[in-house]
């Protein structure tokens, strides 16, 4: 009896926390470049029947491993033309100074000084063209777009990522800066944070790192951003088959208790 308590007890905290991920899922179905999470599970055995190997009885359930789906969202068109979606795999790259870190949320702006940042004020990395003509295929070198609003003015955003500006002396457009994307062989290695980021959760650096246009397939779409990939009606599938689960698992301890309360009578 104390078994299928045991048993029950693991469902229900399993069940506790399927339906924090699908929570989390539903809060953020609005939220830009969001990758919807699933929670596996695995089963526990901790006995034999009669001591034999491969006669095992099961004792309840195990969380297993978060998965993100990394399945692209829809892209909308926005207002700002300095707004930006990845067609296909990629990540931006921001740092907050001291740190990099990987994004699909593109919503960019600049600031009064030139700076191309996030909606939470870290700075874009991009590839100088000034220095960097052509763009070297490998490896890319990345640094904050900072473009001089007293050297430039009317900053445009092309097809490719390309940042350019009226240099206000010659008078002429200038190409300054190209967006820089990057990506990683394995997902798995990509972990979330706060305010749409994500971070490595090894070292190294993510391969390969290069510019929209480029053999590498890289893709990008000015004046878009990428939706969340939830996909709500699936998620309330699982929010109604965890709650069954978990009133089943609640079923499992209360009967057990009702068997042990007999037993404990039959002594009396």
């Amino acid at each position: 009896m104390m078994s299928s308590m045991y048993s029950g007890i693991s469902g229900l905290n399993a069940c506790t926390q399927r339906m924090a991920v699908i929570g989390d899922n539903i809060a953020n179905v609005n939220t830009t470049g969001y990758k919807s999470s699933e929670l596996s599970f695995e089963n526990l055995i901790n006995q034999s029947v009669g001591g034999f190997t491969g006669q095992e009885v099961g004792s309840g359930v195990l969380t297993g491993d978060l998965r993100y789906d990394w399945q692209q969202g829809t892209i909308q068109r926005t207002s700002s033309s300095y707004d930006m979606a990845i067609a296909g795999n990629g990540f931006f790259m921001v740092s907050d100074g001291n740190k990099t870190y990987y994004t699909r949320d593109g919503e960019f702006k600049f600031d009064s000084s030139g700076n191309l940042q996030t909606s939470d004020g870290m700075a874009v990395q991009g590839v100088n063209l000034l220095i960097n003509t052509p763009v070297p295929s490998s490896p890319v070198p990345t640094e904050a777009v900072v473009i001089d609003m007293t050297t430039y003015q009317d900053i445009l955003v092309d097809d490719n990522g390309v940042y350019s500006a009226y240099n206000k002396t010659s008078g002429l457009r200038e190409d300054l800066f190209q967006i820089a994307i990057c990506d990683t062989t394995d997902s798995s290695v990509m972990a979330k944070s706060n305010g749409n980021l994500y971070i490595k959760t090894t070292e190294g650096d993510m391969d390969p790192i290069d510019v929209p246009g480029t053999t590498t397939g890289f893709a990008v779409e000015t004046s878009s951003l990428e939706m969340s990939n939830v996909d709500i009606a699936k998620e309330f599938v699982n929010m109604i088959t965890a709650q069954r689960a978990f009133s089943a698992n609640s079923k499992v301890i209360t009967t057990s208790d009702e068997i042990l309360q007999e037993l404990v009578n039959i002594k009396r």
